[in-house]
């Protein structure tokens, strides 16, 4: 990092003597006298004055001195710093993302708190939305990828994985374009009245099964249609048929022909990170520095 005839310097300086300095360096006087001569050849600079007193230094030999050590200090402190990097393991979390588990809102979080943890770093691993390959995800964190983002609980998932509640999202309408209710603010209930509408099947998410009790006992007027675990292909649909589907804000998105409308109820469901049963030491890292944001 830096000229190590800047020791010798350094010593005789600080001795004022060749000798003095040859004696807490043990070697030889004229081995120091070598090394100042080579150093002071290098920088085309008279560092010392020699007298039979000792040696003083010249006005550029104090200069270099105070710079001399300066420069060493930081180099020292430059490898130090190195070095205590070099002993960070860097760890690498997957976060899978697909269009309706986007792993943005989860990243823009980290992206606030991610100086403070300097060895962890994002890996973004896209995946098919189709509901075998989530399950497989699901079934193999650890294998492909860490951790997603998303609504929960389902069904399907059983005992599955592990979830850190970050948030509730409200639960929302997505209406297509040439629907008669594309043009609402906000949804109510009565909007909705002889209308069908698209909601997935009773017992795939208990949070949206008390929004299906809600219409089923007091809002008879609305229909439901049932449609399997979501997937691209169930919005696809919403726009042929010209159906609203139950949504949330995350899905806005997701189909361009798509309008997603916030709705006059108190429904919501909870979004978080489904992680692994047993975690590596990286994703329990990972879910303790989130935890932040957890509610």
């Amino acid at each position: 990092m830096y000229d190590k005839h800047l020791d010798y310097f350094i010593r005789v300086a600080d001795c004022g003597s060749f000798s003095k300095a040859a004696e807490q360096l043990f070697i030889s006087p004229n081995a120091v006298i070598k090394q100042i001569n080579l150093l002071e050849n290098d920088l085309g600079i008279t560092l010392f004055s020699r007298t039979n007193q000792g040696v003083v230094l010249t006005e550029a030999g104090k200069s270099i001195y105070q710079n001399g050590k300066r420069i060493i200090r930081l180099s020292r402190q430059a490898i130090e710093t190195a070095k205590n990097l070099e002993k960070i393991e860097v760890q690498s979390i997957r976060i899978g993302t697909s269009l309706l588990r986007p792993c943005k809102t989860i990243v823009d979080m980290w992206m606030s708190v991610s100086e403070r943890y300097p060895n962890i770093k994002l890996q973004i691993t896209p995946f098919d939305d189709t509901q075998n390959i989530y399950l497989k995800i699901i079934d193999n964190f650890g294998k492909d990828i860490d951790v997603v983002a998303g609504i929960y609980p389902s069904g399907l998932w059983g005992n599955r994985c592990q979830v850190l509640q970050i948030t509730t999202v409200p639960i929302c309408c997505a209406v297509p374009h040439k629907h008669p209710l594309a043009g609402k603010k906000q949804l109510t209930f009565q909007d909705l009245y002889g209308h069908d509408l698209f909601m997935v099947e009773r017992g795939d998410t208990s949070y949206i099964d008390v929004l299906r009790d809600e219409i089923e006992q007091n809002h008879p007027q609305i229909h439901i249609i049932d449609v399997p675990a979501y997937d691209t292909q169930i919005f696809n649909q919403c726009e042929i048929y010209n159906t609203p589907i139950i949504s949330i804000q995350h899905w806005s998105e997701l189909h361009p022909s798509l309008i997603t409308i916030p709705c006059q109820w108190v429904f919501t469901v909870p979004y978080g990170i489904l992680y692994s049963l047993h975690p590596s030491k990286s994703v329990q890292n990972f879910i303790e520095a989130m935890k932040t944001f957890s509610i």
